[in-house]
């Protein structure tokens, strides 16, 4: 494998070159967004947090009544052949089931196609700006639960941020309260008191957030679970945001209607993303 491979897929356990990496365009996830996906990160072909990433992923499996058609154990040999394949000590990898290629719109199951792709990845490293999005995601919705391809929301939201020259979009649930950013959970910090918007408030139970609570708790941080508005984070002393492929990482300014704010970065991140960077291996 050269160097010059930035994408190393394979399909149902088989390497697929660029151009045969296809599924059935009958395939529900295409015509429902009927599927799950989850995005790890590896580092000199480790997989970081492997066992909660394949916790959840069976979870939302449960859930959407899709059958996973490999073994946890296989489907891990054809992840770690994926990763191994491809030259970068850093990358990241995405792996999506499909619902598989049934009759339309009949609640069948057909035969599910597990996707990987591996790919070069370099951990961000500047704050991020976003722009609040005027999109609302339901905080009710069990979907909200687990990782499902159905995005549209969260693309277009990301989409329209990059075009207002934010690096994410914010969104807010239906009751105006914080969720989440499209590809991160986000916390904030007052008074050395670290909060996050519970699961209930609509945002995904991500990894790297149930770790970090984890981690900071032993680093003797205090971790509060709260609601809160847009005004709670313009006037918080710290706001950073949590994901597989980011760690910690700061937000320096939230883009809303036409203002932009101005925030403090603190130490809370940085001390964050160092225990991550060791507990991965990455340092």
């Amino acid at each position: 494998m050269t160097k010059e491979v930035l994408t190393v897929t394979t399909i149902n356990g088989k390497f697929a070159k660029r151009g045969d990496d296809k599924i059935s365009v009958f395939d529900n996830s295409l015509l429902y967004a009927e599927g799950i996906f989850e995005t790890f990160l590896a580092v000199d072909n480790n997989i970081i947090f492997l066992k909660e990433h394949l916790k959840r992923l069976a979870r939302g499996a449960k859930m959407m009544g899709l059958t996973i058609p490999v073994s946890q154990e296989k489907l891990t040999a054809w992840m770690l052949k994926t990763i191994k394949a491809h030259p970068d000590r850093i990358k990241k990898l995405r792996l999506t089931i499909t619902s598989g290629e049934a009759a339309r719109w009949v609640g069948v199951q057909g035969k599910p196609q597990v996707i990987l792709s591996a790919s070069p990845h370099t951990m961000p490293t500047k704050s991020f700006k976003v722009d609040v999005s005027e999109f609302k995601i339901d905080q009710d919705s069990e979907f909200r639960r687990i990782k499902t391809i159905s995005y549209a929301i969260h693309a277009v939201a990301l989409k329209l941020a990059k075009k207002r020259k934010c690096d994410d979009a914010l969104l807010l649930n239906e009751k105006n309260q914080v969720a989440e950013v499209t590809s991160a959970n986000i916390f904030w910090v007052k008074k050395n008191k670290i909060y996050t918007p519970p699961i209930s408030a609509g945002c995904l139970e991500g990894i790297t957030r149930n770790i970090l609570i984890r981690e900071a708790k032993k680093l003797g941080m205090q971790v509060i679970e709260k609601n809160c508005t847009l005004k709670t984070l313009f006037k918080a002393d710290e706001v950073f945001i949590t994901s597989s492929l980011k760690f910690v990482l700061p937000i320096s300014k939230i883009k809303f209607e036409k203002k932009t704010y101005a925030l403090a970065e603190g130490n809370t991140a940085s001390t964050l993303y160092q225990r991550f960077a060791k507990l991965s291996g990455l340092k």
